[in-house]
């Protein structure tokens, strides 16, 4: 599965394991992360791709955001998380 700027990937290494956060965007072997939380759009957490998992599900709004040049707000990147265990939640 393809990693790209408004996917949403679950953290698999580190003392954020098992966190969800979505991809503010790429460079060379490193994405960087935010959760809206303690991991802030502003100072995104940066962490190699190997040790982050596609969730299979992007955030389509924050995609085209973050395409525009635009950072997302904290409150935005929330939601985009929030969507998604819902979803998950359901289907389960």
């Amino acid at each position: 599965m393809d990693i790209d700027a408004g996917s949403l990937v679950k953290a698999i290494a580190g003392r954020d394991k098992g966190e969800v956060f979505v991809v503010m965007h790429l460079s060379g072997i490193y994405c960087y992360l935010a959760n809206g939380k303690n991991r802030k759009t502003d100072t995104p957490k940066k962490k190699k791709l190997k040790h982050v998992e596609p969730l299979g599900s992007v955030a389509h709004a924050l995609k085209e955001k973050i395409a525009l040049g635009e950072r997302p707000t904290n409150s935005e990147v929330r939601r985009a998380i929030s969507v998604y265990h819902e979803e998950s939640n359901q289907s389960s």
